[in-house]
């Protein structure tokens, strides 16, 4: 039976974030916040004439600066603007990268960014949308996040409107607002006034696009990450400690009862399970 099966499992509660109330920034989020915090203070006191956002940004007139697709992603207009989607990388991205992992999660968050980034340039040239003017922001990244977390998180809440609510109603919501005002400018012939949200629905299409090939690579049990000889040796004496870890702690769970595990050790159970489940095997039942 899988490990969430277990009846001291499924009576556990609540997950708990290290010993408080708020989760404790994994790596890649940590460094992400601190670079986009950063930014926001050298734009602040050195480009009061917004010099980074012109060469920074991204625009009609430059969608040949590639690198603009990345550099946009670290800039903010204003307090509320990076406030907004630091809260939402924070809070969002620290469990997704724990379920992923640092480097699948950093490809992920800024690949998710580059394409609200083309999505813009892209469809601003097909509309009014003045060429120099540029779009900055995390906000990509972050609704990328946002739809990732309601597929892979359903029982995840968040506050939406003040209220604490499942975090695939608060997207749905949110996606469908956004869909509805583009659609509706779309049709009054104005797009261009609302590239900001064709921008952070092309972020939620890179993630829907990162979901759906995960999908298929598990559905097929392709491992992309297919180790050498010696990486495979290698590999099977760290499952071999993982299996010998998991039985520890189950073990102490017969003995002393659920309670008694660390928070640490409840996530390195999860985590284990995950991973047995990708492969397609099942620890010993007890």
């Amino acid at each position: 039976m899988g490990l969430f099966n277990r009846h001291y499992w499924r009576n556990g509660g609540t997950a708990r974030w290290g010993g408080g109330m708020l989760p404790r920034p994994s790596s890649a989020v940590k460094w992400l916040l601190m670079i986009n915090l950063g930014v926001f203070v050298a734009q602040i006191f050195a480009d009061r004439q917004n010099q980074m956002t012109s060469l920074l940004g991204v625009t009609v007139n430059a969608w040949w600066q590639i690198w603009r697709y990345a550099t946009f992603q670290f800039l903010h207009a204003d307090a509320w603007h990076i406030a907004l989607n630091m809260l939402g990388l924070y809070l969002l991205g620290t469990p997704l990268e724990r379920e992923w992992g640092p480097r699948k999660f950093l490809w992920f968050y800024l690949s998710c960014g580059v394409f609200a980034g083309v999505l813009y340039a892209a469809i601003g040239a097909a509309t009014s949308l003045p060429g120099d003017l540029p779009i900055i922001g995390a906000s990509g990244g972050v609704y990328g996040i946002l739809l990732a977390a309601a597929v892979l998180m359903p029982h995840f809440r968040i506050l939406f409107l003040f209220f604490p609510v499942p975090i695939r109603l608060a997207a749905v919501i949110i996606f469908g607002v956004m869909i509805l005002q583009v659609l509706g400018a779309v049709a009054g012939g104005t797009a261009y006034r609302v590239m900001s949200d064709v921008a952070h629905l092309g972020g939620a299409i890179m993630a829907a696009f990162w979901l759906w090939k995960q999908s298929i690579l598990d559905r097929f049990n392709i491992d992309t990450t297919r180790p050498s000889r010696g990486r495979w040796q290698r590999k099977l004496r760290k499952d071999q400690k993982m299996q010998e870890e998991v039985d520890r702690i189950l073990q102490k769970v017969h003995r002393d009862g659920l309670a008694s595990l660390s928070s640490s050790e409840k996530r390195f159970l999860q985590k284990a399970t995950r991973i047995q489940q990708q492969q397609g095997r099942r620890f010993d039942n007890m």
